[in-house]
């Protein structure tokens, strides 16, 4: 009888170890701006996004050599603040698709609401965790970007560090513009995105923190309207900002801005012969280094350097 119960407390055990895995223990939750409660194991350590903006953010957060892949745009000078940071990363991905993805074997995958969905629930489907961040039209919604990026690498105190020196810059920025005794400037963008810049969009934002009138908004425009003679006329701006054009753009910035510029109903303007130029990193950046951006415009804007920008140092968290 002592033989049998031995025996069947043996099978029982057996029977357990031969049952299901218990499900992996551990790890944290974040939740994006989807509302998905994404799960994640352990801090990633290979991180790939589908765009510029979101690894000059994340490198505020993490070294290089967190990044799985590279965006090619993050090496071009002329757009990107982590042209240095990221000049020895591969692969470099001119274009993102569940196989590059894939072939990167990230942690976590960074996406935004300008990013394609399908591409978003494919790469989902492979079973990479995937956290969707803003595609920002506020210099507010960039930090919302910090700090949900800091919650899914579990560095949230690197992500107030970021933030605390974004809040240095813009709060140094308006103590000088604020004490400016003129008025304020009014710009008119010239962009090959020639409905990009109306009102509800990041350089809007931009433009009103650098203490510039933005022509497109003045004229009525919204973000996503297509800029037209009349709003430029209505507008009559103090001057035009014009794009430092980079690599690959250039020639057909150069084309556009000439056909641009010889139209004769724009040669009356009291702001046609000034033209401001700045690299495309000062007025379509949409990460926390924006906050340079809005220096460069009122630099441009106000015709001398109320801010020097020698030195653009990446505002690191760690």
């Amino acid at each position: 009888m002592k033989l049998l119960r031995i025996l069947g407390i043996l099978f029982l055990l057996l029977s357990a170890g031969c049952g299901p895995a218990a499900p992996e223990q551990g790890g944290y939750t974040v939740t994006d701006v989807r509302g998905k409660t994404v799960h994640l194991p352990r801090p990633p350590r290979k991180i790939l996004t589908d765009s510029l903006h979101l690894d000059e953010t994340l490198l505020t957060l993490v070294p290089a050599d967190h990044l799985a892949g590279a965006c090619y745009l993050d090496r071009e000078s002329g757009i990107s603040f982590i042209a240095e940071e990221t000049r020895s990363v591969e692969p470099v991905l001119r274009e993102v698709t569940p196989e590059t993805v894939a072939g990167t074997k990230p942690d976590l995958f960074l996406a935004s609401t300008w990013s394609d969905p399908g591409l978003i629930q494919k790469v989902e489907e492979l079973g990479i965790p995937v956290v969707v961040c803003r595609g920002p039209v506020t210099l507010e919604e960039i930090r919302e970007n910090v700090r949900l990026m800091a919650r899914a690498l579990d560095r949230e105190t690197v992500g107030e560090k970021v933030l605390a020196r974004m809040d240095d810059q813009l709060e140094r920025t308006e103590k000088t513009l604020a004490a400016l005794k003129e008025p304020e400037p009014v710009g008119m963008l010239v962009s090959l995105m020639s409905r990009y810049g109306g009102g509800g969009s990041l350089y809007d934002d931009l433009c009103r923190r650098a203490h510039v009138g933005n022509g497109l908004s003045r004229a009525g425009l919204q973000n996503g309207q297509p800029l037209t003679r009349e709003a430029i006329l209505q507008a009559d701006p103090d001057f035009f900002l014009i794009s430092l054009p980079y690599g690959e753009e250039k020639a057909d910035y150069e084309k556009f801005q000439q056909q641009f510029f010889a139209d004769p109903a724009l040669q009356g303007l009291k702001g046609y012969d000034r033209r401001v130029a700045l690299p495309d990193r000062y007025v379509y950046d949409a990460s926390p280094m924006a906050v340079y951006g809005i220096q460069a415009l009122a630099n441009g804007a106000y015709g001398r350097p109320l801010f020097p920008l020698e030195r653009e140092p990446l505002l690191k968290g760690y």
